[in-house]
């Protein structure tokens, strides 16, 4: 078995324990009323951040994947290290913004009823959590439904192969 696939393996294992340990504890307060709904620019500054709304049409007019993050600015250890480990890597942050429309759906704010749907959806628990979906809006990685639930340590070389991997499953996907 290939490196790439021991490491694909690796990180589902280690997202769905995460998943499974995580399902019912929130990490944040949620749904805080009276926010403006425009996507939190201190969050992870150096990605280019969509609203759901916008992000949904950029992908169906550039055909690109989303990357959706149900996330807080602060107060969530999870949140606070993808920014510091993950989102801070400019290779990271470059594969990203060319090759993802990234959305961030701030967990601090009221959610739209999109947002709240689309969490729902995909089973959020009011709790953060990283979506991969295509240009129509369906997951694109079919073994989790789409869903990853980032343990709170993962690795930025794995998410670059995470990436990589999604990619790879969005080009075949489209073919």
């Amino acid at each position: 078995m290939g490196k790439f696939m021991k490491t694909i393996i690796m990180l589902s294992f280690m997202l769905i324990s995460a998943c499974a340990m995580s399902a019912n504890k929130p990490h944040h307060e949620a749904n805080m009323p009276g926010m403006d709904k425009q996507p939190d620019s201190q969050y992870a500054w150096k990605v280019n951040w969509n609203s759901l709304e916008e992000g949904m049409k950029k992908s169906k007019a550039e055909g690109k994947p989303m990357l959706v993050d149900f996330a807080v600015h602060e107060g969530c250890e999870r949140c606070e290290f993808l920014q510091a480990n993950v989102y801070s890597r400019d290779t990271i942050v470059d594969r990203i913004n060319k090759d993802f429309i990234p959305i961030f759906i701030d967990l601090a704010q009221t959610l739209t009823p999109e947002e709240r749907a689309l969490g729902e959806k995909h089973e959020y628990h009011d709790d953060c959590l990283l979506l991969f979906l295509d240009h129509n809006g369906k997951p694109i990685f079919d073994k989790d439904d789409g869903k990853m639930c980032f343990a709170d340590n993962i690795e930025p070389e794995v998410f670059m192969d995470y990436l990589n991997y999604v990619t790879s499953m969005y080009n075949n996907k489209k073919q």
